[in-house]
């Protein structure tokens, strides 16, 4: 299968899920409802960066739907001059649900920790993946309560991390939409049962 066909398939499949997310810092918690919609395909997998194609300025749900039909494979983007930006991002992009099953670090993000950067979220999400760490930036999506994953890619020469408030992860539970059904994935809130 195409790689970045595979790709978008795998993150069609996140569009029936939600993750309820708590974390706690200083007595205070924080509750955060992620979700996942097409158009954010565009800008996680890196197709912005690519300024020498039309696609990188297309509608970004029509961009979605051409490469999850099969009309822009990976062979499209990689002429791209510019594709050396994006290109470690593809690899692990195909596992994107289980590097985000995984995931136990959450930051509060402040971009003023990161000089030259120019990534607007307000949580990070650093998990670790093969032999580095995969970096989700969470936002709250506009007139909404959801959170949505507005940059995605694996930890270069610069460490997010670095001057971030962390935050513990107090629960984890994955929702499948259309099914209701709840798969807790990490719990410190319930209290643990004795064996009397």
């Amino acid at each position: 299968m195409d790689k970045l066909l595979a790709c978008a398939k795998s993150f069609e499949k996140l569009f029936d899920i939600n993750y309820h997310i708590i974390i706690g810092r200083k007595g205070k918690t924080v509750d955060l409802k992620i979700g996942f919609e097409p158009l954010d395909f565009h800008h996680l997998i890196g197709i912005h960066k690519l300024k020498d194609l039309r696609i990188s300025r297309a509608s970004r749900e029509d961009v979605f739907k051409s490469v999850l039909s099969g009309e822009i494979p990976l062979s499209h983007i990689m002429v791209s001059r510019y594709y050396g930006n994006i290109h470690n991002r593809i690899e692990p992009f195909t596992d994107i649900e289980q590097i985000f099953d995984a995931n136990r670090l959450v930051f509060r993000y402040n971009e003023k920790q990161q000089k030259y950067s120019i990534i607007e979220a307000e949580y990070l999400l650093s998990t670790p993946y093969i032999n580095t760490d995969i970096y989700f930036f969470i936002d709250k999506r506009e007139g909404t309560d959801i959170y949505f994953c507005r940059s995605f890619f694996p930890k270069g020469q610069r460490e997010y991390t670095a001057g971030q408030t962390v935050y513990t992860m107090l629960f984890k539970e994955k929702i499948t939409i259309s099914t209701g059904e709840k798969q807790v994935q990490y719990d410190r809130l319930s209290p643990l049962e004795k064996d009397y």
